[in-house]
């Protein structure tokens, strides 16, 4: 198994055929790493964290789940005891921070090469892309994070989460700033990516906006 999952967030009924699909690949004889620390655990505890991830997967016979709540420490050999990570979704800055800041942004990019899987959800899917930009206008940058650029998992492209239609021209004026491609994820849109192949998967189409161009990607198509 290896591979990168993203979906645009929303519950767990919105991204149940993503989920499913992901659930599918693991490895049976190892755990799922589960990452909430984009999450404000003043807000909402890590407790009610990991109870969601335990109900989002407990469905698909999932119930081998650890979390850690904090990287500090955590080395790639940590890493890979694992099948797959999940990156949940919370403050885009917060999360970006808190990986640089423990070099993990490295460890996770020789995960997936050396052939584990990652999910990331909302502010988990962002990071993936080439720039966290995308953000911006539902995320404030209280890590002071002084860079906007992402784990660059997507080639080019960066990933705009969330999506409806009246983000139309916040997007247009992302890419006339930083002049990035842009795939934009509603909450039941999701990706698969897997030796340069990204397909659409959930129960809308994947919106891809380029310079003045828009196109709708149905699930199962590639872009």
């Amino acid at each position: 198994m290896s591979g990168l999952y993203l979906s645009g967030g929303g519950d767990k009924e919105q991204t149940k055929e993503i989920d499913r699909m992901f659930a599918g690949e693991l490895d049976g004889g190892k755990s799922l790493l589960y990452l909430p620390i984009a999450m404000n655990s003043d807000a909402i505890s890590y407790e009610e964290c990991y109870k969601w991830i335990q109900d989002v997967f407990d469905p698909f016979g999932v119930r081998d789940i650890i979390m850690w709540e904090d990287l500090r420490g955590k080395t790639l050999d940590d890493l890979m005891a694992f099948s797959a990570v999940y990156i949940g979704g919370g403050n885009t800055f917060r999360l970006m921070y808190d990986i640089l800041q423990n070099d993990f942004h490295t460890k996770l990019i020789r995960f997936i090469d050396e052939g584990g899987s990652i999910y990331g959800g909302s502010a988990g899917a962002i990071i993936a892309g080439s720039n966290i930009g995308t953000c911006l206008h539902m995320d404030e940058n209280q890590a002071g994070l002084k860079t906007l650029k992402g784990l660059c998992l997507m080639e080019d492209f960066a990933i705009w989460c969330h999506y409806e239609e009246e983000n139309d021209d916040l997007i247009r004026s992302f890419i006339k700033s930083y002049d990035k491609p842009v795939i934009a994820l509603s909450e039941e849109t999701g990706l698969y990516i897997k030796s340069g192949s990204i397909v659409v998967l959930g129960a809308k189409p994947a919106i891809v906006f380029d310079d003045d161009s828009m196109k709708p990607i149905e699930p199962g198509g590639i872009i």
